[in-house]
């Protein structure tokens, strides 16, 4: 949206993107959106932080926070005008869950802590390389080939939906960045994601199944929660080989984040059910 002045040292930032990544990067916010499974990921760290709803913030309750830096996304591009007039705001530029790493920095350069995100995201790459050498150990095939033999299936499941994800989702790109393989049908970019009809539910078939429920409030949750039992006793579901294979492995909400504490908990989930089994 043009150049933005920002401080050099802000005291009071709102974050409307995911907040987590500024935590991560040392700036408490005064305020900020947090996406599924923020308490598990900063625990105590959320403590003196107003959370604010992500789908429609309310401007009046942010000028009321009296901030001295808003750090959002494009999707706010509706209300950039008002925002502005609020305090300095920067817009990180966002079109699907794969672009996480450049909102990071994005958000990095707003807060003058370009330093700590290359760090973090250092820490990241380690790990990603220490997790395909302990793929790799003790078998008969290399790190690599066992790898891309593996095929990891994604799937979420909504009250009334399946949905698979595809490569350019935020979980999507972390799986390119380990080296795993995804099933035909979810070997490709288009949005992040796409909802099944119960015909297709073929297309979630894999070595591996990665699946999470997650409900806005507890209606939805018990929704998707019957949603996910009456999956379970479709005869179609029994047909999988991964689930045959006991390899299904249901996962908290943070593989649909999009910050740096994010990913590496979904790193963890890797060594968790790939290393470790």
């Amino acid at each position: 949206m043009g150049e933005t002045c920002v401080p050099h040292h802000p005291q009071r930032v709102v974050s409307l993107s995911d907040a987590a990544n500024t935590v991560a990067l040392g700036v408490k916010p005064i305020a900020g959106v947090f996406s599924g499974e923020s308490e598990s990921l900063l625990g105590e760290r959320l403590t003196g932080i107003e959370q604010l709803p992500g789908v429609e913030p309310s401007l009046e309750t942010i000028v009321a926070l009296k901030p001295d830096l808003i750090l959002a996304a494009s999707y706010h591009q509706a209300i950039y005008n008002q925002l502005t007039q609020i305090a300095p705001t920067v817009l990180a530029s966002w079109e699907t869950g794969s672009d996480w790493k450049n909102v990071f920095f994005q958000q990095a350069e707003a807060l003058g802590r370009v330093d700590q995100a290359q760090q973090l995201m250092t820490d990241y790459e380690t790990r990603l390389v220490q997790f395909k050498s302990e793929m790799g150990l003790d078998k008969t095939l290399s790190a690599e080939k066992r790898l891309n033999q593996i095929k990891v299936s994604v799937v979420r499941i909504y009250p009334e939906a399946i949905a698979i994800y595809f490569k350019d989702s935020f979980c999507g790109s972390i799986l390119e960045d380990a080296g795993l393989s995804r099933p035909p049908a979810q070997d490709r970019e288009w949005n992040g994601q796409q909802r099944l009809s119960k015909e297709r539910i073929r297309d979630l078939d894999a070595d591996v199944m990665f699946l999470w429920t997650y409900g806005y409030n507890a209606e939805t949750a018990q929704q998707v929660n019957t949603t996910l039992e009456k999956l379970k006793a479709d005869p179609l579901w029994s047909q999988l080989k991964v689930v045959q294979e006991g390899k299904v492995y249901e996962v908290p909400s943070y593989w649909i984040g999009d910050s740096i504490l994010a990913a590496n908990a979904v790193l963890d989930d890797l060594f968790r059910y790939l290393v470790k089994e």
